[in-house]
């Protein structure tokens, strides 16, 4: 379990970055926010257009919840649990990614 530093992997972890700002956002209750798209959207683009594939049912569902959270207006509580499921798919995404950077993809 090493670091090579490698084109791909510095973009995986600057994706990450975007996600760090994304779940901030997230968890101080600002959930108009776009940057859970801004971050799906980067992780779409970095798995297809590298080797390292993120699982495409970890996506869909992160993509679908923040989408519900962004564009759907909903109670107080349903959109406090729709934001959890938010974190908990860009916290996934996450440690695909990251398993992708240090452990060779073994996890996902």
């Amino acid at each position: 379990m090493y670091f090579d530093a490698t084109p791909q992997s510095v973009t995986s972890i600057l994706v990450m970055v975007v996600a760090v700002f994304a779940l901030y956002q997230l968890l101080h209750g600002h959930y108009g926010s776009n940057l859970p798209l801004i971050f799906y959207t980067a992780t779409i683009l970095v798995a297809s257009f590298t080797e390292q594939p993120v699982h495409p049912y970890l996506l869909l569902s992160g993509i679908s919840f923040a989408m519900v959270l962004r564009f759907e207006f909903m109670s107080k509580g349903f959109t406090k649990f729709m934001g959890a499921l938010t974190v908990l798919a860009i916290c996934g995404a996450i440690l695909a990614l990251f398993d992708q950077i240090l452990g060779g993809g073994q996890l996902f």
